[in-house]
């Protein structure tokens, strides 16, 4: 008895100590914003562990049963969820959207992308051109069919796994590359080292993606969890994603 007493004791006394991280599935557009903010949503008692990932992978991990507590997602993902039940519609919060941009080799050329037309025969002088599979990869495949260059550039085209893979590239390039992915994409990976961010793709064949935040049903931790939330949406942290490029 006395043993079983000193055992509930201990476990009452490091219980707290032990709570489960909040678990965080976020896409990789947020990654810069998140980082920064990192002291602002950590909490005494209660980690907060973040993985990135792109959002064809998200979706492939979410179809596959995985369940993080938090989700940070293209908006329609969310929607999903929550006509499945998955997730909790009273905590839903809006991130912001974020567009297109251009990135460049470090050492190469600045390419003219001041319009579409600019654009247009920026891709045709280049060397190679980059992008990803992630959402934004999606997005530049329309686009490059929308400019009528798709199978005019098709040799000199490369696709990589994530956005942070193609800074790497143009970080590192020697000739005339221009690269694409999620502007704040382009401004993290600027800042370590990567290729350089030449601007937004023109207005006119610019497209937003909008990402929400949400707690998941299964929450272990949900009062934690909704306030990882709010930390993230307040007028302070938007700030911190306005300097990451992203939009409201």
């Amino acid at each position: 008895m006395r043993k079983m007493f000193c055992a509930l004791i201990l476990a009452l006394a490091v219980g707290p100590l032990m709570a489960a991280d909040v678990t965080t599935l976020a896409t990789l557009a947020v990654e810069g914003p998140l980082k920064a903010l990192e002291k602002a949503y950590q909490q005494p008692g209660q980690p907060i562990t973040v993985q990135f990932d792109t959002s064809p992978n998200i979706t492939k991990r979410l179809a596959a049963g995985e369940m993080p507590d938090v989700l940070i997602a293209q908006a329609s993902t969310v929607d999903q969820l929550l006509k499945e039940g998955r997730a909790v519609a009273a905590t839903r919060a809006p991130v912001g959207k974020i567009g297109l941009g251009v990135a460049m080799s470090r050492n190469g050329r600045r390419p003219d992308v001041s319009s579409v037309d600019a654009l247009k025969a920026s891709l045709l002088q280049a060397d190679a051109v980059l992008y990803s599979r992630g959402a934004s990869g999606l997005l530049v495949e329309k686009l490059l069919q929308d400019l009528g260059i798709a199978e005019q550039i098709k040799g000199k085209v490369t696709q990589l796994a994530t956005g942070g893979e193609v800074m790497q590239r143009l970080g590192s390039a020697r000739g005339q590359e221009v690269g694409f992915t999620m502007v704040s994409e382009i401004k993290l990976g600027e800042a370590h080292g990567g290729g350089r961010l030449v601007g937004p793709v023109p207005a006119p064949v610019q497209t937003y993606t909008t990402y929400d935040a949400v707690v998941m049903s299964v929450a272990r931790a949900p009062e934690a969890a909704r306030a990882f939330v709010r930390a993230i949406t307040t007028p302070a942290a938007r700030q911190v994603f306005a300097a990451a490029g992203w939009e409201y």
